[in-house]
């Protein structure tokens, strides 16, 4: 793409996102690769609309490996006060004590009730940790 072509988009795109006209901007920001765009469309669903999983994906096309790290901690304190700090303890049934053997027992993210948004994104990461 033209320099002075991204340059007059990029300017379209922040006029769109100041008047409100969000899809009008984030179209522009996409297009343009524009990162400092994408993550103000992240902030904006983040904080103004908190729609963390819309955020995630704006965060993680911008690169800003910071605010991924954020909402995941912010998923997994979610997640552990969903589950509650008494089904933490260590002598669970996924966790044997300490002076115990046992074999470890694989986790099948099957056997939970999971948004959807939320497993797919999670299955990912997993799979990129392989």
């Amino acid at each position: 793409m033209d320099i002075k072509l991204r340059a007059q988009l990029i300017r379209e795109g922040n006029q769109a996102f100041n008047a409100g006209d969000i899809r009008k901007a984030r179209e522009i920001f996409l297009k343009t690769s524009y990162m400092d765009g994408l993550v103000r469309l992240g902030d904006y669903f983040m904080y103004d609309k908190r729609l963390p999983m819309l955020a995630f994906g704006y965060y993680k096309k911008a690169g800003r490996k910071d605010k991924v790290d954020e909402i995941f901690q912010r998923m997994i304190l979610a997640l552990s006060e969903w589950i509650g700090k008494d089904k933490m303890k260590p002598t669970s049934t996924f966790a044997p004590p300490a002076n115990e053997e046992s074999p470890k027992k694989e986790l099948n993210p099957d056997d939970f009730i999971i948004h959807p948004i939320l497993k797919a994104k999670a299955m990912e990461i997993l799979s990129q940790k392989k």
